[in-house]
């Protein structure tokens, strides 16, 4: 029982540290991207996320976040939660 208590605590806590990171490719709509801070603002169902872009993202199907239209459809890879980065945005097909 001593072993078994430590090992479950250890899996409940590893559990939390994890809980808030998207392990799926965010889909969603663009609303908005504002070029001062880089913030890329996808729709996704009902909530609305904020994603920063920088220089080492992937832009597949564009080559600038500025050509996209509010009501395009991306898939986001990569994620950080921590940073809010993206490390792949492409253009989802219609």
């Amino acid at each position: 029982m001593k072993i078994v208590a430590p090992i479950l605590a250890s899996f409940f806590f590893a559990a939390s540290v994890f809980a808030g990171c998207p392990s799926k490719t965010i889909k969603g709509k663009v609303v908005s991207f504002d070029a001062d801070s880089k913030t890329l603002t996808v729709k996704q169902g009902k909530r609305e996320k904020q994603i920063k872009v920088s220089s080492k993202t992937e832009l597949d199907g564009f080559e600038c976040p500025t050509k996209l239209a509010a009501g395009d459809k991306i898939a986001i890879d990569g994620c950080n939660c921590s940073s809010k980065k993206a490390s792949r945005i492409a253009l989802a097909q219609k």
